[in-house]
């Protein structure tokens, strides 16, 4: 092959190598692929709960907890919106995606973005307060003091008992 040739194929090689070495599980490698090369495609619950507990474990949070959040914020819907513009299965708001080092709002629809800046956010909020009560009080609602944030709290930590 002469020097201005270029070898086909290269890309894919790699891709498969990656995949195999990283190797999760069969139902969740096409969503990853495709995710890969930038095609939206709704993830299942599955991949999700994988996700989460991914999340969880690189923001040191309780996976119980972040399942629990998911669960209250979105019952696991990607496309998930609030009232007041939260988006996706943690429920973020627009304002923080450059909180959580994303580019713009709209990688929030992305339901792995999404979980991730909603475990970073919690442990930041954990790391601040010390308590998670509160840092799910300020997650909800911004500050500490905030009775519906309050509610929401204690139905996060009562629902993460039992997952």
């Amino acid at each position: 092959m002469s020097q201005g040739q270029k070898q086909g194929g290269g890309g894919i090689v790699v891709l498969l190598l990656a995949a195999a070495l990283f190797a999760p599980p069969a139902n969740n490698l096409r969503f990853h692929v495709q995710r890969f090369f930038g095609l939206y495609v709704t993830p299942t619950r599955t991949i999700i709960e994988s996700e989460v507990d991914k999340a969880a474990d690189a923001w040191n949070v309780s996976r119980s907890v972040l399942r629990a959040l998911v669960q209250v914020e979105s019952s696991y819907r990607p496309n998930a919106l609030s009232p007041v513009g939260a988006r996706g299965v943690a429920q973020i708001m627009p304002f923080n995606a450059k909180r959580c080092g994303l580019s713009h709002d709209q990688k929030l629809w992305d339901a792995v973005h999404n979980v991730r800046c909603g475990a970073r956010i919690l442990a930041e909020e954990l790391d601040q307060h010390g308590d998670l009560k509160k840092a799910l009080t300020v997650y909800n609602c911004g500050r500490v003091k905030c009775k519906e944030g309050e509610k929401y709290a204690s139905k996060v930590i009562a629902l993460s008992r039992v997952m």
